[in-house]
């Protein structure tokens, strides 16, 4: 029994163990718009720390390799999504002779098919629906599921709160920020560490303050460290907690501890059927929202920091005088279908089971 990887984990304190390997970033910031409209402005930015993928014929080195954004405009009285508009400024694969001129921007123009659409219990549907798997961008999905998550939320407080002291907005403040940090750290037993912080800070009004500190309306924060254990990519550990406070209870307000509650993520499997397992327990529940939004997004960051692991199975088989296949087999390049540069009909996949055959010739 290795006693690194049975040391208890913790959120208090709130330390993780392992060298850094990757931070997956998520922002959502909640503008007052015109009338009774409410502004997203989301990013996603995924910065590499150690490692390096060949992606596309290129080394996906260290560094930035993701950081796209939104800018989505609601019409909060009606939910009417008015704008929904997408961007990439650092993706994966540009387009090139080695991609047969694809990129990954080529389909983020489909995601303006929501515009139209109102908040409700569907959109996560009609996401998929429009830009999921072969259609979009995986990271690009992920961010605008999070803006459609927090809106509800934050227009039905909104609404409380106006109806209760009708102070009003001014136009461009901020009334929320939702900000999900995901941290990925290897461990020298070879196993990996997630931690998993979300803060949601809502705002009271700039024309109800008479003090600097009545602009804190309300935080709902979640902390998560989560252990996988590298043989059989299960939760092998996990603490999670979380904290709500408005701006009376900031010296008093506690941390809940949710571990007991979640004691069925012990020995799940991080790639297969995590997602639904949390949608099924939480999903209809506005209350657990923030929990959801920080757990759902625990496996495509975690994906995310598999880089080192790969770069080691690729030095091993060069090592060993064969030709590297852990590319070709292990899926962390591109799951068939997991996106649209990884379609079973695209370039990149028709590269890829031509190194096959080449291979076993």
């Amino acid at each position: 029994m290795n006693p690194l990887s049975e040391a208890p984990i913790s959120i208090e304190p709130f330390e993780t163990g392992g060298y850094p390997v990757h931070t997956r970033t998520l922002i959502v910031e909640l503008l007052q718009d015109a009338d009774s409209r409410m502004r997203a402005l989301a990013t996603i930015l995924d910065l590499r720390k150690q490692g390096w993928v060949p992606t596309g014929g290129e080394l996906q080195t260290a560094g930035l390799i993701h950081h796209m954004s939104l800018d989505v405009l609601v019409d909060a009285a009606s939910g009417l999504i008015e704008r929904f508009e997408p961007s990439q400024q650092v993706v994966a694969f540009e387009p090139s002779e080695r991609t047969a001129g694809e990129s990954c921007r080529d389909p983020v123009h489909l995601l303006r098919g929501m515009v139209g659409e109102k908040l409700d219990a569907g959109n996560a549907r009609r996401l998929r629906e429009l830009f999921g798997g072969p259609l979009g961008c995986s990271h690009l999905l992920t961010l605008a599921q999070l803006v459609l998550s927090f809106l509800p939320g934050t227009i039905a407080r909104e609404a409380r709160n106006m109806s209760a002291k009708p102070a009003g907005r001014e136009s461009g403040e901020r009334i929320a920020m939702r900000v999900l940090v995901i941290d990925g750290f290897e461990r020298r037993d070879g196993n990996q560490e997630i931690a998993i912080q979300l803060t949601d800070v809502h705002t009271s009004p700039f024309a109800a303050m008479a003090g600097m500190l009545d602009r804190f309306g309300a935080e709902h924060e979640v902390r998560a460290i989560m252990r996988v254990d590298d043989a059989t990519s299960t939760i092998s550990a996990h603490d999670v907690a979380e904290r709500a406070r408005t701006r009376t209870e900031l010296g008093a307000a506690t941390w809940q501890s949710r571990s007991d509650e979640l004691g069925w993520l012990h020995g799940h499997p991080v790639m297969r059927g995590l997602a639904p397992g949390l949608l099924r327990r939480y999903g209809a529940e506005p209350t657990r929202e923030p929990l959801l939004a920080a757990l759902i997004n625990f496996a495509p960051s975690y994906m995310q920091s598999l880089s080192p692991r790969i770069t080691r199975m690729i030095e091993q088989e060069t090592d060993e005088g064969i030709r590297p296949t852990v590319m070709d087999e292990s899926g962390v390049s591109g799951f068939p279908d997991s996106c649209y540069i990884w379609r079973t009909t695209g370039r990149m996949t028709r590269m890829r089971l031509a190194r096959r055959g080449q291979a076993s010739d």
